[in-house]
């Protein structure tokens, strides 16, 4: 089975390396974003993908635009299947179409729900108790193809966005063969979504990271909190400074809202409704601390 593999950041890596370790399929072709300058210095860095393609020995492709010379190009490896993962951008139908068995993506959420960019994060700020992925045959528009198969998993109560998506793709990473050879051999055939109970999720950016303990309540700032982990992060003004959330939990401490003081021997952050608990924090211009290193020298 012959296989084009379309991806860029870390999370793709997993079901490349799950492809390539497979003896019943050939990853002919890998396409991903171009190199592009990062970090203060702007070094120009290749997308993971391309460096874990370039160990494997993979012909690595990397258009600056998806036009019709290169979806002609594309036909000459006379795939079975694309498979795409987090690549970056909205393919074409002609792409979609080039090879024998279509495209395939793994998104993750339970498809019609969350379609878009964020769909762990929006899972985790809504405090979903279930999510899973999708696999999904693909068309030009935004997560929208018929479903092949579901896989759905409990959302533990101490993930991050971090550990739950990577979770996420070692699931998906490890079904992926079967998923593929099932579509081939016509055991799978592609369910249309429930137009009806679609629902989108926007794309997360910095300015999400800020609340206001004031307004928001302590259970949906820890949901925020979770979903923003690693980045954009979590933050609040702090006597006109801005305060970092580094670690925290819920709390049944009683101290007012916007108050951040300590009680009964905890550092608590007082919240619209409910209170939270500050376990390690940073205050602009410092450097991170514990709460009782921040107690000690702030309060």
């Amino acid at each position: 089975m012959k296989i084009i593999f379309y991806g860029t950041p870390d999370i793709a890596l997993p079901f490349l390396q799950t492809l390539y370790n497979d003896e019943e399929i050939e990853v002919v072709a890998v396409v991903t974003k171009p190199d592009k300058p990062v970090g203060r210095k702007q070094e120009i860095q290749s997308p993971p993908v391309k460096k874990i393609a370039k160990e494997y020995n993979i012909e690595v492709l990397q258009p600056e635009k998806i036009d019709a010379d290169f979806v002609d190009f594309i036909g000459n490896y006379e795939a079975d299947f694309n498979v795409v993962i987090a690549y970056g951008e909205i393919l074409p139908t002609e792409l979609l179409d080039a090879p024998t068995h279509g495209s395939i993506n793994v998104h993750f959420s339970l498809l019609p729900k969350y379609r878009g960019a964020a769909p762990v994060q929006t899972a985790l700020l809504n405090g979903d108790k279930e999510t899973g992925v999708t696999f999904m045959d693909m068309e030009e528009k935004l997560d929208a193809g018929g479903i092949y198969y579901v896989k759905k998993t409990p959302i533990e109560s101490d993930e991050n966005a971090e550990a739950l998506l990577i979770r996420l793709s070692e699931v998906g990473a490890i079904l992926l063969p079967t998923v593929l050879k099932d579509i081939s051999e016509k055991v799978l055939s592609p369910i249309p979504q429930n137009e009806d109970e679609k629902s989108f999720c926007k794309k997360i950016n910095k300015q999400d990271a800020e609340f206001d303990p004031n307004k928001e309540e302590a259970e949906l700032i820890m949901n925020k909190y979770r979903a923003f982990y690693p980045w954009p992060g979590l933050f609040f003004m702090y006597e006109g400074k801005r305060c970092k959330i580094l670690k925290c939990e819920l709390s049944d401490g009683d101290v007012g809202a916007g108050e951040l003081k300590k009680h009964e021997g905890e550092l608590i952050l007082g919240c619209k409704n409910g209170s939270l608990k500050i376990n390690k924090l940073q205050l602009e211009g410092k450097k991170p601390m514990s709460d009782k290193d921040f107690v000690n020298g702030f309060l």
